[in-house]
C-alpha cells in the first residue's frame, strides 16, 4: 500500500491540499480538492506536468483549468454507467422477472396441494399420505417466504441502482456547468453543439469583460467573481432557450445562437452590451459603486464549410478588433465597426 494512502498520511495530504488551494485563492470545492489532492500525491505524472507547466506560465491556477483536468482525468461516470450500472440493472430486472414467474408457479403448486389436502382429509384410505402433503405445504410456505424476502432485497437493490444512475446523470450535468456562473463550460459547449442541425445557419458571439484585471487588482477576487456572475446572468437573460452561453475562460464568454444569422447575432450582442454598461454594482464594505463595466464582442456566422473551432476563432479575431477600436463595442467578423 502506498504510504500516502494510510489515514495519518491522508489527513496530512488533505491539509496540504487546503493550504495549496488557499495560496492560489482557489475555493476547496470537491472538484478542486480532488484534483489538487491527486496532484500533491504525485500519482499521475501526466496530470502533474500539466499543472506545473500552467503554474510556470501563468503564475497562478484557476477553476476553469482545474475543472478541465478533472473532466479529463477523473470524470468517468459515463463509463461507470455503461460498463457496470446498466448491465447490473438489466441483470437485476431479468432476475426479478424470473422470480415473479417462479412465484406464480409456486402459488399454483401450493393451491393444488391445498386442494389435495382437502380431498385427503375426507378419505380414511390414504391417511398415510397426509403427513407428506402437510410437509410439502409447509415447505412451500417457507419457500414462498424466502422468495418474498429475496424479491424485496433485489427490488431495493434495483431501486438503489436507479438512484445512483440518477445521481450520476446529475453529476454529468453538473460537470457540464461552470460552478461560478451556472453557464456551460467547455465540455458542456461541446455537448450542446452536437444538438445543432448543421444544415442551418448559426452564429457565435465571443465576449470579453473590458479591463477585468483592474477589478481584481483594485477590489479583490471576490468582487471580480461578482462582476463575472452579473455579466453572465445578463448574457443569459438576453438569449432564447434554443441558444446557450458558455464561460470559456476567466472573463471570457461564448454565446451560440441557434438558427440566427450574424446580423441577428449583432442585435443580441448590442442588447447585451448596453445592458452591461447600465449595471451598477455596489461594494458593501465601502458602500460605494464600482466603476462602470463594459464588454467587447466579436460575431461570426457558422457556414456549412466551417467547423465550430474555426467559427470561434473568427469570432475571437473580431473580438480583438473591438478591443483595438477602443472596447465597449461589437464587431461582426470581416465587417466595419459600428
Amino acid at each position: 500500500m502506498n504510504t500516502r494512502d494510510n489515514y495519518p498520511s491522508a489527513v496530512k495530504l488533505s491539509k496540504e491540499t487546503i493550504k495549496f488551494l488557499s495560496n492560489y485563492e482557489v475555493a476547496p470545492t470537491p472538484i478542486n480538492f480532488s484534483v489538487i489532492y491527486h496532484y500533491l500525491s504525485k500519482k499521475d505524472e501526466k496530470m502533474n506536468k500539466f499543472i506545473d507547466e500552467y503554474i510556470s506560465w501563468n503564475g497562478s491556477l484557476d477553476t476553469i483549468f482545474i475543472e478541465s483536468l478533472f473532466l479529463e482525468f477523473f470524470s468517468s461516470s459515463e463509463n461507470i454507467e455503461k460498463s457496470f450500472l446498466t448491465p447490473f440493472e438489466n441483470t437485476l430486472s431479468s432476475t426479478i422477472e424470473k422470480l415473479e414467474i417462479q412465484a406464480i408457479n409456486g402459488e399454483q403448486i401450493a393451491s393444488n396441494f391445498k386442494k389435495a389436502d382437502k380431498v385427503l382429509a375426507k378419505s380414511n384410505q390414504v391417511s398415510s399420505l397426509k403427513p407428506l402433503v402437510s410437509f410439502i405445504n409447509s415447505t412451500l410456505t417457507d419457500s414462498k417466504l424466502q422468495h418474498n424476502n429475496l424479491t424485496s432485497e433485489l427490488a431495493e437493490t434495483y431501486k438503489q441502482v436507479n438512484q445512483l444512475k440518477t445521481q450520476l446523470k446529475a453529476s454529468r450535468e453538473e460537470a457540464m456547468k461552470d460552478a461560478l456562473t451556472g453557464l456551460y463550460n467547455r465540455r458542456g459547449c461541446d455537448e450542446k453543439l452536437k444538438d445543432l442541425d448543421l444544415e442551418n445557419v448559426h452564429s457565435s458571439i465571443s465576449i470579453d469583460i473590458d479591463h477585468f484585471k483592474k477589478f481584481n487588482d483594485d477590489f479583490g477576487h471576490s468582487i471580480g467573481d461578482k462582476v463575472i456572475q452579473r455579466v453572465a446572468s445578463t448574457i443569459q437573460s438576453h438569449i432564447s432557450p434554443t441558444d446557450f452561453a458558455v464561460r470559456f475562460g476567466g472573463e471570457e464568454f461564448v454565446v451560440v445562437l441557434a438558427d440566427k444569422n450574424k446580423n441577428e447575432a449583432k442585435n443580441i450582442a448590442e442588447k447585451i452590451r448596453v445592458s452591461i454598461t447600465n449595471l451598477k454594482l455596489k461594494q458593501k464594505s465601502s458602500n460605494t459603486y464600482l466603476p462602470p463595466i463594459s464588454i467587447s464582442a466579436g460575431i461570426s456566422e457558422y457556414q456549412k464549410d466551417n467547423n465550430w473551432k474555426t467559427v470561434f476563432e473568427i469570432a475571437d479575431s473580431a473580438l480583438y478588433q473591438a478591443k483595438s477600436a477602443g472596447r465597449n463595442c461589437c464587431v461582426i467578423a470581416d465587417s466595419s465597426i459600428t
